[in-house]
C-alpha cells in the first residue's frame, strides 16, 4: 500500500535525523573530555529538518486517515519478536520464498492447462473458491485438535489448562483493543479465510 510505504519512509527519515543529532551530541561529549552540546546553528538546522519531516508525516496520515484506520498491522506489538525472529522475517517478506515461487509457477502452469487466465483476478479467485469447496467435500473437518487432545481437554487438568488459555487470550485481546483504539484486529484464521474464500464473518 503506497500510503503505508510513504509513512514508513518518512518515519525512517525521522529516525535517521534523530540518530544524527544523537551522534553529534555523543561525539562532543566523547572527544572533548567534557559535556559540550553542538552549536546553536547545528541544533537549529537539525530541528528544521525534523519539523519538515514530521509535517510531511502528518500530511500523509491526514490524507490517508480512512485507509489507516481500517488497516491491521502484522505482526501485532505483542508478537514475541525476539523468540520468533525467523517467523517475523518470513511474515514481513515482500518476495516469496524460493519454494513458494515454485508452487506459484506450478499453479500458473496448471491453470494454463485448464484454460484459466491467472491474470484475471475475479475469474481466478472464483475458480479457487469453487475448487476449495470441491476438495472440502472429500474430507471431514471437526476442528484443529486430535482425538487424544480432545480427550485430554475432558480431564480436570485439561479443563484448567483450557481455562488458563482462555483467560490469557482475553487479557491479550484487552491489550490489543487499547493498541487498536478500541477496534478488534482480525484473527489470523479470519485473514486466511478471507484469502481463501473472500469472506469476512
Amino acid at each position: 500500500m503506497d500510503s503505508l510505504e510513504a509513512t514508513r519512509n518518512r518515519l525512517n527519515q525521522v529516525h535517521i535525523s534523530l540518530r544524527k543529532l544523537s551522534d553529534q551530541i555523543n561525539y562532543n561529549i566523547r572527544f572533548t573530555g567534557k559535556t559540550r552540546l553542538p552549536t546553536y546553528g547545528q541544533f537549529q538546522s537539525q530541528f528544521h529538518v525534523l519539523i519538515t519531516q514530521l509535517h510531511s508525516i502528518t500530511s500523509i496520515l491526514e490524507n490517508n486517515q480512512d485507509i489507516l484506520d481500517h488497516t491491521n498491522a502484522y505482526p501485532l506489538p505483542l508478537f514475541p519478536t525476539s523468540q520468533h525472529e525467523g517467523l517475523a522475517t518470513t511474515l514481513l517478506r515482500k518476495k516469496p520464498l524460493p519454494e513458494v515461487e515454485k508452487w506459484i509457477d506450478e499453479a500458473i502452469e496448471h491453470s494454463k492447462s485448464l484454460n484459466i487466465n491467472s491474470q484475471a483476478d475475479d475469474e481466478f479467485s472464483q475458480w479457487c473458491s469453487a475448487k476449495i469447496q470441491e476438495i472440502k467435500e472429500d474430507f471431514q473437518f471437526y476442528g484443529f485438535l486430535s482425538t487424544e487432545e480432545l480427550e485430554y481437554l475432558e480431564t480436570e487438568e485439561g479443563k484448567k489448562e483450557a481455562s488458563a488459555k482462555k483467560e490469557a487470550e482475553r487479557q491479550r485481546e484487552d491489550v490489543e483493543m487499547g493498541v487498536t483504539t478500541g477496534k478488534k484486529a482480525l484473527h489470523p484464521n479470519q485473514v486466511l479465510k478471507f484469502m481463501c474464500q473472500g469472506k469476512i464473518e
